[in-house]
């Protein structure tokens, strides 16, 4: 196995495991905003962790993990003043109410 190798198993096995872990922690929150008549939830994340949270792998492993869970990397103004500043944020949703 080249160095290379190593370095991208290592990798996806770190985004495996990041995955599980955000997955088993977020699913609570997410019965929460369910039960307050919500159909989505915007987790805001750190920039140390943005690497990992905009992975197509991250993205693929939670949306199986929570089954039929929709996961996706959105982009929202920061302020109305200044529109084109944006901040990124994970977006989990689960339809609306005429599903």
């Amino acid at each position: 196995m080249t160095l290379k190798e190593k370095l991208l198993s290592e990798s996806r096995n770190t985004i495996e495991d990041y995955s599980l872990l955000f997955a088993c922690n977020i699913e609570p929150m997410l019965f929460k905003e369910a039960q307050n008549g919500k159909s989505e939830y915007l987790v805001d994340f750190d920039n140390d962790d943005k690497h990992i949270v905009t992975s197509d792998l991250f993205i693929k492993n939670v949306s199986e993990l929570l089954d039929g869970v929709n996961v996706e990397v959105i982009q929202k103004p920061i302020s109305a003043i200044f529109p084109s500043l944006k901040t990124s944020y994970l977006r989990l949703s689960w339809g609306d109410m005429n599903d």
